[in-house]
């Protein structure tokens, strides 16, 4: 009897694993930097700003089932290495019904895409650059 329910929790042990690391923080994952003391809840900054820079992260990341990281995992990220303030960004940086409508725009048609956007059964893969910086001060106001 011992022995099933051993093997109960490890079975559950190992799923729980998969799920928390489908779950992963890319802002976290992806940081470089240090860390320092700080129980206050970080500012979010809309604009880059000079002060002392804790860390920044940097990655790239495919949309998967229409989520992309955002202010949440930034913002939690900011809270675990004790920044004061942050700021990040993503832009879109491929897709691959944009890859076939230029390769079909060439001198030699390689493939095509229909003008309006990926084709019923086409696959358009989407990635974003991700950016983030965080602070070690808060931005000075100017009086």
């Amino acid at each position: 009897m011992r022995s099933t329910t051993t093997r109960s929790v490890r079975a559950l042990l190992a799923i729980s694993v998969m799920i928390l690391a489908g779950c992963a923080n890319p802002f976290t994952d992806n940081y470089v930097g240090s860390q320092q003391d700080f129980t206050g809840t970080p500012m979010r900054v809309h604009t880059e700003f000079k002060s002392v820079r804790l860390g920044v992260s940097k990655f790239t990341k495919k949309i998967e089932a229409g989520q992309l990281p955002g202010d949440k995992e930034a913002l939690a990220t900011a809270e675990e290495v004790g920044a004061k303030a942050y700021w990040w960004r993503y832009a879109r940086a491929f897709s691959s019904g944009d890859e076939s409508a230029r390769m079909g725009a060439g001198s030699g048609k390689v493939g095509s895409s229909p003008a309006f956007g990926p084709a019923l059964g086409e696959h358009a893969v989407k990635w974003y650059e991700f950016e983030a910086v965080f602070y070690a001060n808060l931005p000075i106001e100017k009086p």
